[in-house]
């Protein structure tokens, strides 16, 4: 789909209505991307369409911040920026703590810094700048090579 910074909002909202049901843990989306393609922008637009009230700020230091929402079926949003981490600090982020609960959206920029942390199948949102204002972004999964 090709979107511009504008429309964000709404292929955020057509994201979150899409979502499927509450399964047995987190659903878990990856956002890759150049610097400044926009995936901090999507998870703002998608915090908005699931009614969290707080300012959504790009983890880049922290690493992960954690949403209340007020969707019906996804009561949490988790935002993990991983462009800082190396595999050997995986574990200090405390993903499996997020991915347990079937009521959270775990939207994680650079997942390709995870390594094989993320099963094969997660979906992915592949963001791509075309121009100073438009946005191209392409879904796909998480391949490990065997």
């Amino acid at each position: 789909m090709l979107g511009t910074l504008e429309n964000l909002a709404g292929l955020a909202e057509t994201f979150v209505a899409k979502l499927p049901p509450a399964g047995t843990r987190a659903y878990i989306v990856g956002l890759s991307g150049d610097l400044g393609a926009g995936k901090t922008t999507f998870v703002q637009a998608v915090a908005r369409a699931l009614g969290v009230t707080r300012d959504v700020t790009s983890p880049t230091f922290v690493i992960a911040q954690r949403y209340t929402t007020t969707h019906p079926v996804y009561s949490s949003l988790v935002h993990i920026d991983a462009y800082r981490l190396s595999l050997e600090e995986i574990h200090t982020i405390g993903l499996s703590d997020f991915t347990r609960d079937p009521h959270t959206l775990v939207c994680i920029e650079w997942p390709e810094k995870l390594g094989d942390a993320l099963p094969n199948g997660t979906p992915t949102l592949n963001f791509a700048v075309v121009s100073d204002t438009e946005r191209s972004i392409t879904e796909g999964h998480i391949e490990h090579s065997a």
